[in-house]
C-alpha cells in the first residue's frame, strides 16, 4: 500500500469535493448533474497532462530565478488558455450554465494537479512530525488551488457566455499568474510551511468576484423563478 498515494489523494480530491458539494449542493434540479461531473472528469484528463508537464519543466528550471519566475507566468497563462479553449465549444456557448460547468471543469483540473504536487513531495524522506505538518500545508494548497481553478473557469465561461470573452481571459491570466507566483516555494524547493499563502488570494476572488458576483447573476430569473417554484411544490408533497 503507497501511503504517499493515498494521503495525496485525500488532500486534493476533499477540497474540490467540498467546495463543488457546497455550491450546487442546495441547487439539484436547476443544472444537468452529468454535465456538471462530466465537465469536472474532463477537468480530471487536462489535470494530469497539466500536472506532468508542471513537475517536468519544474525540474528543468528550479536552479535559476529568472526562468522560474518566467515559468510561472508561461504556465498561467498556458493554463487559462487551455480553459478557454475547452469551453469555448461552439455547443457551449449559448449555454447560460457555462459559468457553472466552467467551475466544475477548473476543480477537475486542481484535484489532479494537488495530489501530484503533494505525492512528489511526500516521497522525499521525513520524520513523522515533518510528514503531518507537510500535508496540512499541502492541504492548504489543494484549497488555494481548487478555488483559484474553479474561479478562472467561472470567469472563462462567463465571458465566453456574454461575448466579452477577452475581458474575462485577461482576467484569469492575471488571477492565475498571481497563484503561480505563490508556488515559486515549492519549486525552489524552500519549508512547506510556505506553501500556504495561495489560499489568501484564491478564496475571496471565488467568494466575492464569483459567487457573489457571477453565479448569483448568470441564470436567467425565469429559469430560477420556475426552479424555486418546483422547489417549493416538492416540499408540500
Amino acid at each position: 500500500m503507497d501511503l504517499n498515494f493515498y494521503v495525496s489523494s485525500i488532500i486534493g480530491f476533499v477540497p474540490s469535493f467540498a467546495i463543488l458539494y457546497a455550491s450546487w449542493g442546495n441547487l439539484e434540479g436547476l443544472f444537468s448533474e452529468k454535465k456538471l461531473f462530466f465537465n469536472y472528469f474532463i477537468g480530471w484528463i487536462i489535470g494530469i497532462i497539466i500536472a506532468l508537464f508542471f513537475l517536468i519543466s519544474m525540474v528543468a528550471v528550479r536552479q535559476y530565478l529568472d526562468l522560474s519566475i518566467i515559468f510561472v507566468v508561461i504556465f498561467a497563462i498556458f493554463t487559462e488558455m487551455a480553459k478557454y479553449i475547452y469551453l469555448n465549444a461552439p455547443k457551449k456557448r449559448e449555454d447560460y450554465a457555462l459559468p457553472y460547468y466552467g467551475f466544475s471543469f477548473g476543480l477537475g483540473i486542481a484535484a489532479i494537479w494537488s495530489v501530484s504536487l503533494t505525492y512528489f513531495y511526500l516521497r522525499m524522506p521525513m520524520s513523522s512530525t515533518d510528514y503531518l505538518i507537510a500535508s496540512i500545508s499541502f492541504f492548504f494548497l489543494s484549497i488555494g488551488m481548487a478555488a483559484l481553478h474553479a474561479s478562472t473557469g467561472s470567469m472563462l465561461g462567463y465571458g465566453i457566455f456574454k461575448k466579452d470573452w477577452e475581458k474575462y481571459l485577461l482576467e484569469s491570466f492575471g488571477f492565475a499568474i498571481l497563484f503561480n507566483i505563490t508556488l515559486l516555494p515549492y519549486i525552489w524547493g524552500m519549508p512547506y510551511y510556505l506553501y500556504v499563502f495561495g489560499v489568501i488570494i484564491s478564496i475571496p476572488v471565488m467568494y466575492y468576484k464569483i459567487y457573489k458576483g457571477i453565479l448569483l447573476y448568470t441564470i436567467p430569473k425565469r429559469v430560477m423563478k420556475e426552479w424555486k417554484e418546483s422547489q417549493e411544490s416538492l416540499q408540500k408533497q
